[in-house]
């Protein structure tokens, strides 16, 4: 029972106004009400009895209660008293971050996302890590799905209306920080840039070298092995060597896929294919191209175009703001830039300790899913400024489509996020030939290598028309026929002597027809060479006649432990295959004895590994062994695993390369 008053105090009033709010009075009724509480006592005893009465009877509301009225265009979910809550075009246009540990709603919610966006009229670039976005097209005809294999930039073309020489600078910075450069390298990679600029007269013509001519350039530039630019040449030959290689489509033209149409239409970069590297290049460029290309037109204004980011630390990794002797990143200066020209970033992930400080200081909209690690919910309670255990708390026991929206300094409010029902059945070829004529719609050039680029890197006609000496064409077929093989015994095989083989073996290295790879075994000793065939070393075979496979899986370095791991089960009385097939799919070492089956997968590197074994556990193996060279690979793979599926199944074995030499 409450207790009556005989003079009104201003904390009073408080109490009275906390009951009003409580049972969900209107802001104009308050006021009334506290206006004739305030002038008599008897009259605010009779209310704070109405009041504290129905107040008993509201049921008990959460910590962030009362919740903030959130009004605006782009529709997020639901507040716990079915209000709507939305966001502003000007907040989104500040920048949205999205959080969840695996499975708990980050892609579901972009794909609520992506259907109020389509609803408004705003244009999205979505960064594709995941290949999960493809299956959208069953709902919006008009998305535009480039795989990487679709995909033609050249990121040494600038924008329009940006000068060579500015985007060289620029480049120069974007390609070492993606790559792991400093600031050695990063200038001689301007440097050769530069020169290949001259080279092809930039200024005059719109014909553009790739970075397949600048990493000729490099191998070509005649630095002796004890000069301190050695160094600098060796690191921007090995980077520009992975962007050539398995995954150098994407930068094989002269001009690519024109980004200022792209920017116009709803597109998904599909990039859960090339290595590491090479993603982060390619996104980390054609964001900074955005902004430099709306930069030069001017084209500042309110929010017009929408870039998604899922699963983002891949681009926004705080350990790259961390090292002080590379600089700060150039994409996180990008973040706070690019709001003014109308582009809103939407970034996901979910491990948030890991991503950059800068994207967590720079997004407006902050949405907060149920995470797995303390450490990650530590991070989003200093993000959300939450202090209270009891509002802490309150996130550890969110399911799936309960989250926590903050926007700006407002408090946080608890949202009920929709759920989202598409079957993700669309495979890649589907994916592929159901764009064909789509794609074929973008036009691109293919490269082009003036006369003064030949003479410079010392060919005298295009690669076509290369021939090679007949001991170097012999061992480039010998390699092709044995990929496997020591060099000693390869040589004895060819009837070479040491300086015949090594002279033989320096001009296909020279003319970038095979790389020398080094097998990790981490063991003592020496590790085991081998050479590799480069494309281009492929091509030369062709074009005389040989036969060769398009793609072989991993490279040598992958085959050599298939090969070993297929031995070492054939000692022990398996019948053992590489390449065994399940349907489409196949097993890196399928081993077999009376009724046990082990399915071995060689995971060299954390890419695909997830869906390799996820093949593997639906045709139910006795054993399923993922082979790890290291221990950084094995734990992003227990983390991909036990994100997918709660825990790690009993079947799974790791095993360290090791164990097999």
């Amino acid at each position: 029972m409450f207790e009556g008053k005989d003079y009104i105090e201003p904390e009073d009033l408080d109490k009275l106004q906390e009951l009003m709010e409580r049972v969900g009075e209107s802001e104009e009724r308050i006021e009334k009400i506290l206006k004739v509480a305030a002038a008599d006592p008897e009259t605010y005893n009779d209310l704070m009895e109405v009041y504290s009465r129905k107040a008993s009877q509201v049921a008990t509301k959460d910590e962030f209660y009362p919740y903030e009225e959130l009004v605006g265009e782009i529709e997020i979910g639901e507040d716990p008293e079915g209000r709507k809550l939305a966001v502003t075009r000007e907040q989104l246009n500040e920048h949205l971050l999205a959080v969840s540990m695996t499975g708990k709603g980050k892609t579901t919610f972009f794909y609520n996302l992506i259907d109020t966006l389509k609803e408004k009229g705003l244009p999205f670039m979505i960064f594709d890590f995941k290949n999960d976005y493809r299956h959208l097209i069953k709902k919006h005809e008009d998305l535009l799905i480039l795989n990487w294999r679709d995909i033609r930039f050249n990121p040494l073309k600038p924008p329009p209306e940006v000068s060579p020489g500015k985007w060289g600078e620029i480049l120069a910075d974007t390609f070492c920080h993606a790559t792991d450069l400093l600031i050695g390298s990063e200038s001689y990679f301007l440097e050769k840039l530069n020169e290949l600029y001259e080279i092809y007269d930039v200024n005059k013509t719109e014909k553009y070298p790739s970075v397949f001519e600048l990493k000729d350039l490099v191998e070509k530039d005649p630095i002796p092995p004890a000069s301190p630019r050695f160094k600098y040449r060796e690191r921007n030959q090995s980077r520009l060597s992975m962007f050539t290689g398995f995954s150098g489509d994407i930068f094989d033209c002269s001009s690519g896929i024109d980004l200022e149409k792209l920017l116009e239409r709803n597109v998904v970069f599909e990039l859960k294919e090339p290595n590491q590297y090479v993603t982060n290049f390619f996104v980390e460029t054609v964001l900074t191209w955005i902004y430099y290309y709306r930069d030069a037109m001017g084209e500042r204004q309110k929010l017009r175009h929408v870039i998604m980011f899922d699963e983002a630390k891949r681009v926004f990794d705080v350990m790259r703001e961390r090292q002080p002797e590379a600089g700060w990143p150039p994409v996180d200066d990008i973040v706070g830039k690019v709001r003014e020209f109308g582009e809103a970033l939407a970034v996901a992930d979910h491990e948030p300790s890991k991503l950059t400080d800068s994207i967590k200081a720079n997004t407006t909209v902050k949405i907060w899913m149920s995470l797995g690690s303390g450490k990650d919910i530590e991070e989003m309670a200093r993000t959300f400024g939450l202090e209270e255990e009891e509002e802490i708390d309150y996130t550890r026991t969110m399911e799936k489509g309960n989250a926590l929206l903050k926007i700006a300094d407002m408090e946080p409010v608890p949202i009920f996020l929709p759920d989202y029902q598409i079957e993700k059945d669309m495979t890649e070829s589907e994916i592929r030939e159901k764009m064909r004529q789509e794609i074929q719609k973008f036009e691109w050039e293919e490269r082009y290598r003036p006369e003064e680029f030949l003479e410079r890197i010392g060919r005298e006609k295009e690669e076509e028309e290369w021939k090679i000496s007949e001991d170097a064409e012999k061992l480039l077929v010998h390699i092709k026929d044995n990929p496997l093989l020591k060099t000693s015994e390869r040589y004895e095989k060819l009837g070479f002597d040491t300086k015949k083989g090594g002279s033989a073996k320096k001009e296909l290295v020279e003319e970038s027809l095979i790389r020398e790879v080094e097998v990790r075994t981490g063991t003592r000793g020496r590790n085991p060479k081998l050479f590799e065939l480069t494309k281009e070393g492929r091509n030369y075979l062709k074009a005389i006649g040989e036969e060769v496979r398009e793609h072989v899986k991993g490279g040598a370095e992958h085959l050599w432990w298939q090969k070993k791991i297929q031995s070492h089960y054939g000692e022990r009385g398996y019948d053992s295959f590489i390449e065994h097939y399940i349907g489409r799919k196949s097993i890196d070492v399928y081993s077999v004895k009376e009724d046990e089956e082990i399915a071995t997968e060689i995971a060299l590197t954390p890419e695909h590994e997830l869906e390799n074994i996820k093949k593997c556990l639906e045709r139910d193996f006795d054993l399923i062994q993922i082979v790890y060279n290291s221990e950084k690979v094995k734990e992003k793979i227990k983390e991909e695993i036990e994100g997918e599926r709660g825990e790690m199944p009993e079947e799974i074995l790791f095993s360290h390369v090791s164990e097999f030499t």
